[in-house]
């Protein structure tokens, strides 16, 4: 089945000219919101010299199974503790299946197959864990993007994924932190659904006015963001004709968000 990310015929001058504004600032489109003010996590800040220990566990554990020149590393706050994790990405050839080299010439979005996001988190003996696995690639199901994003001073992760088939479109959006397993604390998250392409009514569909405030929060939240993986086609519903592919990643190497 075909899939294609699309803006729908509902507003759709308002979802072009955003999308186009967009991709010429290369970070991204966005959706959705509901929000929460989740308390943090568990645990206080922690001392200067306990962070430093963390830090340095996190790098020879990225060391002995990684590669410098094949990923970046940021560190980040994610779990708003003191204590930084280090997000690693990996990206992958499309002819060979094998690592790119990320921190010489530029990646082209034709060498794209699939990326991976992995963040890694130390523990109070210096034991060495993914808590979060994101992926992203070049086949339709996979379009996504994913961005580290400062909401009043703490790290977050930004995650936006326009979906359409068979004539159905699902937007959703979602910026959040993690808890020390990794699981998802949701600061915001929005969902809508409207038919595209001809696609038959169903009750629940977002209206014209849902979309437009929709595609403006997007706007707002992408503007200060930073891109970690993004792959995405900007697809017109009225002609049917893919705009130009987005691609976009992170080029940085035990650099601090």
């Amino acid at each position: 089945m075909d899939k294609k990310h699309a803006i729908s015929v509902i507003g759709l001058v308002l979802a072009v000219v955003l999308a186009l504004a967009l991709a010429g600032s290369g970070t991204g489109r966005l959706i959705g919101w509901t929000e929460e003010n989740l308390p943090n996590p568990a645990g206080g800040a922690e001392t200067a010299p306990e962070a430093e220990a963390a830090r340095q566990a996190l790098r020879m554990y990225f060391m002995d199974r990684y590669s410098e020149a094949a990923c970046s590393a940021i560190y980040t706050d994610l779990t708003h503790d003191g204590v930084e994790e280090l997000l690693v990405l990996e990206i992958e050839n499309s002819r060979a299946g094998e690592s790119v080299m990320l921190h010489g010439d530029p990646v082209s979005a034709d060498e794209f197959t699939r990326a991976r996001v992995t963040v890694l988190r130390a523990e109070e003996d210096r034991e060495v864990l993914p808590v979060y696995t994101f992926v992203c690639g070049a086949e339709h199901s996979l379009w996504g993007e994913l961005y580290l994003k400062k909401t009043e001073g703490a790290d977050h992760l930004l995650w936006y994924a326009p979906y359409t088939a068979a004539g159905r479109a699902d937007f959703q959006l979602a910026v959040f932190s993690l808890d020390h397993d990794g699981t998802r604390l949701e600061r915001v998250h929005r969902q809508i659904v409207f038919p595209v392409d001809g696609g038959t009514p169903r009750e629940g569909d977002a209206e014209e006015a849902e979309i437009s405030a929709f595609l403006e929060q997007a706007e707002m939240l992408l503007e200060d963001a930073e891109p970690v993986i993004v792959y995405d086609m900007i697809h017109d519903p009225a002609t049917g004709i893919d705009g130009p592919r987005r691609f976009a990643y992170l080029d940085a190497l035990f650099t601090t968000y």
